[in-house]
């Protein structure tokens, strides 16, 4: 995986960058080679302190030079006060005259104790005046300092109005940055406004009731919850609902009327059945007349007076007992029910029961999920069946049994692509002469073959930061280079990815100024993409051929000014639909690799991009931008060592020296176009001229007589 150059610059010191501008005095009339000096020696660096808390100055003094100090933070002179903002490293040289330098000083390292900020949670984001409210400060192993003086790990209080909180954590005397913040919303609830998609429905049909103006939870009369809901009344019901707001609870909502009608139309029954031997059952179709012929296509058989009884299981062969026959018009609505009583008189040389009414039993699919591994069957049974038993031909897992059975299939399952399931009924009777019932149904996925496991990766990389001034206010800009892979066996399409910048930038105070979007073709990028709020998909469609990777850059420009913070880590993350439409997602990883262990998976890749600046603003003498470092790596992204804001009638010299002071590259009109190869020395027999990463110490002259001395990070 690549690295981001901030981290070098803080991991060793032969890559420090904490480079601001300065402005040579006095520069020589003339010019004078750096090959011709006797190379002065290194200064000496002592400092007043080597464990600060942040914003603590600490006073470095270099001794030992007889021309003139200059540090890897731009300042010059033999003693300079320093106050970093995070654990920084410090060096410098001794120029007697430009072009003759020192060695680099040995490094005089600043750890900054930063504690990290708390993590803030709380109980309840809406509340009541009446209901106490617990916070949670979480991630400080010293003490929490909230926003209103008091001291320790919880707050707990009873708020009279809205209210926003913050924590800092002091560990070892040092404070850290502020928490993000956390608001609890202080409301009275509202009385909720109902109404119904149908006030009037016949038995058995639904309507659904929706409740709105509530910012907590909708309670309603009949005990269900939720502010929108489908209601299936068997008779004329009268809805009403509250809001709920911790222990506060609103006035009761006008009432909606469900109107339940039922058939006009009177069923005429004959109420009384006897059995005829040598049967031991009867028929529940009998009761009914012919003066019933309109009706005689929409009759419901069930054990309660209610429609939404139990269904009788076998109408044609019921035992003794009390059954209700609906009827239903051709509007859908059921007439009310009329009880019919079944007699069983004992037969001589009877038929079992059981065989004249045998046992059935069907499966019917009820949803299938293959991409979640989840099948849901019912049984539907007939005759004297009673409960089924489930059996499958793969090693998946029944969850459930009955009547319904869940079932999640086993890899095995997935292989093959297909599962055998069966429902088998018990034998009704023992040893008599009847038996139960089974039968046999083959699911198979979608594609009627194992899908194919398809993977998306994703990388991220960062650019270093350039400081920008744009109507009079000093901005970052960052861009990122994402690459997406398709790291599966089958082409992806409808490949998206999504990056939330408000996540990354808003919630430590920064401020988005702009947002640019490039890709590569085959990739189409959203217009609409500002990174904030619900508009957070910046690629909304492309197609990945297998084994094929493709490049988006994003583009954001910051005012970091009121930033609590100067790191910023974010990640993205890519979907793509495989060729059985399954959507397959990754998180990004800081990098170019999406796969950076190589075990072909990466989705146990996610470390976070991460950018960190070096100063909140820079000098605000700042006209001429000169980068801290560059990458020539190749990947488009910030190849070659570029110098910005130059008036357009200016020359450019640039000499470039490695750490021991030989220079290695020289420019006398510098056209932005250096790649990191040596021009100079003795690097000149390497392969291509490549330099080494590394710290290289640089000093530009332009033609209008500016100077600037710096120091560089060359890292591939």
């Amino acid at each position: 995986m690549a690295i981001q150059l901030p981290n070098k610059f803080i991991g060793n010191y032969l890559y420090i960058a904490i480079l601001l501008v300065m402005t040579s005095r006095g520069v020589a009339s003339a010019y004078i080679q750096a090959d011709s000096c006797q190379h002065p020696t290194p200064p000496v660096i002592t400092g007043s302190a080597k464990d600060i808390c942040r914003g603590e100055s600490v006073t470095l003094t270099a001794t030992g030079c007889s021309g003139t100090v200059i540090w890897s933070n731009g300042e010059a002179g033999s003693s300079i006060e320093v106050k970093p903002q995070q654990t920084t490293k410090y060096t410098a040289i001794c120029r007697a005259q430009p072009g003759c330098i020192s060695c680099f000083a040995e490094v005089w390292k600043i750890t900054v104790n930063t504690p990290n900020a708390p993590i803030l949670t709380s109980s309840a984001t809406i509340s009541c005046q009446t209901d106490a409210v617990t916070l949670a400060a979480t991630n400080c192993s010293g003490t929490v300092h909230w926003s209103d003086h008091s001291i320790g790990t919880t707050w707990t209080g009873k708020l009279q109005q809205t209210a926003t909180f913050q924590a800092t954590c002091e560990q070892n005397n040092c404070l850290s940055n502020p928490s993000a913040r956390v608001t609890v919303q202080i409301a009275a609830p509202a009385t909720p406004i109902v109404s119904a998609s149908q006030i009037e429905i016949c038995a058995r049909q639904s309507t659904q009731l929706t409740a709105s103006g509530c910012l907590g939870t909708i309670r309603w009369s009949d005990g269900s919850e939720g502010s929108a809901r489908i209601v299936t009344p068997d008779k004329t019901t009268t809805y009403r609902a509250v809001c709920q707001l911790g222990t506060c609870r609103s006035d009761s909502s006008e009432a909606v009327l469900i109107a339940v009608r039922r058939a006009e139309q009177k069923l005429e029954l004959a109420t009384t059945l006897r059995n005829g031997c040598p049967f031991q059952t009867a028929d529940l179709s009998q009761a009914i007349t012919a003066k019933n012929v309109s009706l005689s296509n929409y009759y419901q058989f069930r054990m309660g007076p209610s429609i939404s009884s139990a269904p009788v299981q076998s109408p044609g062969a019921v035992l003794a007992g009390t059954y209700y026959v609906f009827g239903r018009d051709s509007a859908g609505c059921y007439t009310a029910p009329v009880a019919v009583n079944v007699t069983i008189t004992p037969c001589a040389q009877a038929v079992p029961p059981c065989l004249s009414d045998p046992a059935t039993v069907a499966i019917r699919l009820d949803s299938l999920d293959w991409a979640k591994g989840v099948v849901r069957l019912t049984a539907q049974l007939g005759g004297s069946a009673n409960l089924p038993a489930w059996q499958s031909d793969g090693g998946g897992l029944f969850t459930t049994d009955g009547l319904t059975a869940r079932y999640l299939l086993s890899e095995t399952d997935r292989q093959r692509g297909k599962v055998l399931f069966t429902a088998s009924t018990p034998d009704p009777d023992g040893s008599g002469p009847c038996s139960g019932a089974s039968v046999q149904q083959t699911i198979a996925a979608p594609s009627r073959a194992a899908p194919s496991r398809e993977i998306i990766g994703l990388g991220k990389k960062a650019s270093e930061p350039i400081w920008l001034t744009e109507h009079n206010t000093n901005l970052i800009e960052l861009t990122y280079q994402l690459v997406v892979s398709n790291l599966g066996a089958n082409p992806l399409t409808t490949v998206q990815i999504a990056d939330d910048l408000d996540a990354a930038f808003s919630a430590t105070g920064a401020l988005i100024q702009s947002v640019t979007v490039r890709a590569d073709s085959g990739l189409v990028v959203n217009p609409n993409y500002s990174g904030r709020g619900a508009d957070t998909t910046l690629l909304s469609a492309g197609n990945l051929a297998v084994g094929k990777q493709s490049r988006v850059w994003l583009t954001v420009r910051l005012d970091v000014s009121q930033a609590n913070t100067l790191t910023f880590t974010n990640k993205a993350t890519a979907t793509g639909v495989d060729v059985n439409g399954v959507i397959c997602r990754d998180r990004s990883t800081n990098g170019v690799e999406a796969d950076p262990d190589q075990n072909g998976d990466p989705s146990d890749n996610d470390e976070p991009t991460q950018v960190t600046l070096h100063s909140l603003r820079p000098e605000e003498s700042e006209t001429v931008f000169i980068p801290e470092g560059f990458s020539p790596n190749g990947d488009g992204i910030n190849d070659r060592f570029v110098i910005q804001h130059l008036p357009v009638d200016l020359t450019v010299q640039l000499e470039v020296y490695n750490k021991w002071g030989n220079l290695v590259y020289r420019s006398v009109n510098y056209k932005n176009d250096w790649d990191g190869t040596a021009n100079q020395g003795i690097n000149l027999s390497a392969a291509k001229g490549e330099l080494p990463d590394g710290t290289y110490y640089y000093q530009i002259r332009l033609s209008d007589g500016r100077d600037y001395v710096r120091f560089m990070t060359l890292a591939r």
